[in-house]
């Protein structure tokens, strides 16, 4: 659920952030997009199998660790400020962790800049097979899949869902229902994410999404996955319930730099 702001604090790097000088950098804005935000409890031993040693994974009070999901759909993405990719369509798995305590600038037109959530990130689920391309190219892990779906407008009770291959076997699906606010929650949304990956060729990546974001409303939503899709694999079994938010961007700014492990 959107959080509220502390005060503006220096920015501080957590220890297992890359060093400033390292890393490949990418770049992409994605403009005008749909999302929906969604927070789960997910039973740490789970977590711990994902997220490498030298990561503080964050314990909530229940004595859970975080799962965040965001599936997105957006009218375009501009990848290092010369390809337009539209439409794109993309789900992030994320683990929270801890982290330094920080609140980024607030971008114009809002009215408070959220503090920065860290997370350890699963592959970059992508719809379009140029998007897929062009950041493999440059070493981010990006998962190509069949299909991405909101399930429709929010308000009310929607389905959506994540195809991973045509034969529709590896996929997982949610149920949310939400209340509208009367008046959306305009803010500066910032995350940190970070992965390890490869297995002959070893890389870290770690990357900073800051986005103007319009929340509409909150409510309940269920998750299912197949034990084929990439929750399924990790261990996700059954049926997960969380929070969840719509949202609307009306841009975010995405950097990511990639460096040898």
């Amino acid at each position: 659920m959107v959080r509220e702001a502390i005060r503006k604090t220096p920015t501080m790097r957590p220890l297992f952030a890359l060093p400033s000088w390292a890393g490949w950098p990418c770049t992409m804005k994605m403009i005008r997009c749909t999302e929906m935000f969604a927070e789960f409890p997910l039973e740490p031993t789970i977590a711990r199998c994902v997220v490498p040693p030298g990561y503080n994974i964050r314990i909530l009070p229940n004595e859970m660790a975080l799962l965040l999901l965001m599936v997105q759909e957006c009218e375009s993405c501009i990848l290092d400020g010369v390809v337009r990719v539209s439409p794109m369509r993309m789900s992030h798995v994320w683990i929270e962790l801890e982290g330094p305590e920080e609140v980024g600038v607030v971008l114009p037109g809002t009215t408070v800049s959220l503090p920065t959530g860290y997370y350890y990130a699963l592959p970059h689920q992508i719809d379009n097979s140029l998007a897929r391309t062009l950041l493999s190219f440059v070493g981010i892990d990006v998962q190509k899949v069949n299909t991405v779906s909101l399930g429709g407008t929010p308000g009310g009770v929607r389905g959506g869902n994540v195809f991973e291959d045509k034969g529709q076997r590896a996929k997982y699906s949610w149920e949310d229902s939400c209340t509208i606010w009367p008046t959306p929650r305009i803010v500066t949304g910032r995350r940190r994410f970070y992965r390890e990956y490869g297995r002959t060729l070893k890389r870290r990546s770690e990357g900073l999404v800051e986005c103007k974001s319009s929340f509409l409303g909150e409510g309940m939503v269920s998750l299912e996955a197949a034990p084929s899709s990439a929750l399924g694999r990790i261990g996700i079994l059954g049926t997960l319930h969380g929070t969840v938010n719509p949202v609307e961007m009306e841009y975010c700014y995405v950097r990511i730099r990639v460096a040898g492990g």
